[in-house]
């Protein structure tokens, strides 16, 4: 009615236990750089999008604003969330998802830049 268990039924060895966990351990070892390495590279894609988003909204003041004057154009966006400004022309204010900031040459070209993801193109 019972059956004895024989050694061989017992279950897994230490050794083997311990084999498994470095497979495991060495998995892991593996993923989380390569994890790491992807998410760095979403948030400077990201990040970029965003310049190339303000830039956009640069681009469309430019074109409505008839008496714009070139060396005005560093210094409106540099308070670019105010009324005359970005704000006019982009629905909510981006953040840099790698934890940067952005900011704006104050030149006539005035290109958004971040310190994370680099200039907008």
């Amino acid at each position: 009615m019972f059956r004895m268990f024989r050694k061989s039924d017992e279950g897994f060895t230490l050794v083997e236990l311990m084999v498994v966990v470095l497979i495991i351990g060495i998995l892991v070892a593996i993923a989380i750089p390569v994890f790491n390495a992807a998410r760095a590279n979403a948030q400077q894609r990201s990040c970029q999008a965003n310049l190339r988003t303000m830039d956009g909204a640069i681009e469309q003041w430019r074109a409505e604003d008839v008496d714009n004057d070139p060396a005005d154009w560093g210094g409106v966006f540099a308070t670019a969330m105010g009324a005359g400004g970005l704000a006019d022309y982009i629905q909510e204010t981006p953040t840099c998802p790698g934890g940067g900031t952005y900011s704006v040459s104050n030149s006539t070209d005035a290109r958004f830049a971040c310190d994370v993801a680099g200039h907008a193109y």
